[in-house]
């Protein structure tokens, strides 16, 4: 198994914006020239004063992207850049950081190796409305992901106004999510489950789930040793499929003698029964039977169940409602078990608040419940299974939710055969779309779990690459807290 490490860098916080300073005198050339020195005042005065009313020191910022939609030419917009730059530095509260390269076709160019270094980042756009030249800025926080500041140079609401408003809320596409490694699969990957090994011995725990064996590897050096293969014998019946499906179940007990079991179940579209098993004093074995599909161990009104649904025979979706088994002293109670009602579905997570991919332990009870229905529509049912107003949105059939605060959703498109991964924050129930990022190929699951302590998801793509199928395992992560040195 071959392993690709990538430097990593931030892709550029695309921090969107808006609106419209008048420039009087556009018919002299005097008058312009006056006119964009007065507006680069305009917004310099702006952000410094927004900097400066935060009270806080050491403020290290820069614009990553600058846009010129006014008319001008790219030589007095590059003008108007270093006028506005020459006003931002040599500020002490606040460190202006000048990374443009160059300014052609309308658009700056940024060395964004150094982003990392960096609290805030600004988007700048010029516009044109009538014979005037406007400009507008966004505040992107990076600790906050989100917008803090906005400041157009209007008083009234113009239509480039809310062309601007527009972008902005799809304006941080390429922010914050990267690729931190590349894994060279195989085919039939049903599903992957990456941790912090729980049982506290050295190199993280990962298991590939083929459809006759679970590979289990330890890392060390960065390197995948396999360790350990547990074979799969599924019996009768066994149901036709055209796509193998299937999902892995990670969590940890407390067991008799005071140490952690750690259990895995495996379930699929090609059988009615689930795999149970168990690692414990360095052995594993195989130590049961469900008749569903377990998804996550989970918590509810302060109680453990193990939380799954059936798929549908032979099909690559589960059907219309979630099963619910009390679990506790790692026994599951299947006399008191509870369904609950939703749609049928390709994928589904919870969000459970907190969670490091510990499944129950953490103690924390589910806040929501995002799903994938049969027709690609993205759903969202709260904490007590009611649905919250479909949204009807489109997307690709696999999803993942990871600690209560961000949700990956993909959208394959056929004309292009490139996927697109879409991160929403979904902190307290709500739903930010944030990030999205292009994936050559097309994701057939996500999977949450970590890497190198860094939790994230684990996301399984298929590319055709000279007429033959390509497989290929990507962690993507936020990464937040690099060193400065590590770009």
């Amino acid at each position: 198994m071959r392993l690709r490490q990538r430097n990593i860098f931030h892709k550029v916080l695309y921090i969107l914006t808006v609106f419209v300073f008048v420039l009087p005198g556009l018919s002299a050339a005097s008058g312009y020239a006056q006119g964009l020195e007065t507006l680069a005042g305009k917004v310099s005065n702006s952000i410094l004063d927004y900097f400066t009313a935060k009270g806080e020191s050491d403020i290290r910022f820069s614009i990553t992207k600058f846009e010129n939609f006014s008319g001008i030419t790219d030589l007095a917009a590059h003008k108007f850049y270093q006028q506005l730059a020459a006003r931002l530095e040599g500020r002490p509260q606040a460190l202006f950081n000048d990374l443009m390269i160059d300014f052609s076709q309308k658009k700056g160019e940024f060395n964004l190796n150094r982003i990392d270094r960096l609290d805030y980042l600004i988007y700048l756009k010029l516009i044109k409305k009538l014979d005037k030249v406007g400009a507008g800025i966004a505040v992107f926080s990076r600790s906050l992901d989100k917008i803090v500041y906005i400041k157009y140079f209007e008083e009234d609401f113009s239509p480039g106004e809310s062309n601007i408003y527009e972008t902005v809320d799809y304006g941080f596409k390429g922010l914050g999510f990267s690729r931190q490694i590349e894994i060279d699969a195989e085919k039939n990957l049903l599903d992957f489950k990456g941790m912090t090994n729980p049982t506290g011995e050295p190199g993280d725990l990962y298991l590939f789930f083929y459809p006759g064996e679970i590979e289990i590897f330890k890392t060390r050096d960065n390197q995948f040793k396999k360790v350990f293969s547990f074979k799969l014998e599924w019996g009768r019946p066994y149901y036709p499929v055209m796509d193998y499906e299937g999902r892995l179940c990670v969590f940890y007990r407390v067991g008799d003698d005071g140490g952690p079991v750690l259990y895995v179940t495996a379930g699929s579209n090609f059988s009615p029964r689930s795999k149970v098993l168990s690692y414990q004093n360095n052995q594993w074995q195989e130590i049961g039977v469900l008749d569903f599909v377990p998804i996550k161990a989970i918590r509810l009104n302060n109680s453990d169940y193990l939380a799954g649904a059936i798929y549908d025979e032979g099909k690559n979706y589960f059907k219309d409602k979630l099963i619910l088994v009390p679990f506790t002293s790692g026994k599951l109670d299947m006399q008191n078990l509870l369904e609950k009602k939703v749609v049928p579905f390709f994928a589904l997570d919870f969000s459970i608040p907190s969670q490091p991919s510990r499944g129950a332990e953490a103690g924390e009870n589910v806040d929501g419940v995002h799903l994938i229905d049969s027709d690609y529509n993205h759903r969202f049912y709260a904490g007590d299974f009611q649905e919250r107003g479909p949204s009807f949105e489109k997307r690709g059939s696999a999803l993942a939710a990871l600690d209560g605060q961000w949700l990956a959703l993909s959208d394959y498109s056929f004309s292009t055969q490139k996927d697109k991964l879409y991160f929403y924050k979904i902190e307290a129930g709500s739903k930010q779309a944030v990030y999205e990022n292009t994936i050559n190929g097309q994701v057939t699951f996500i999977s949450t779990g970590s890497w190198q302590e860094h939790h994230g998801f684990w996301v399984y793509v298929e590319e055709i690459r000279n007429d033959s199928p390509v497989y290929r395992l990507q962690f993507w992560s936020k990464n937040m807290d690099k060193e400065e040195g590590n770009n």
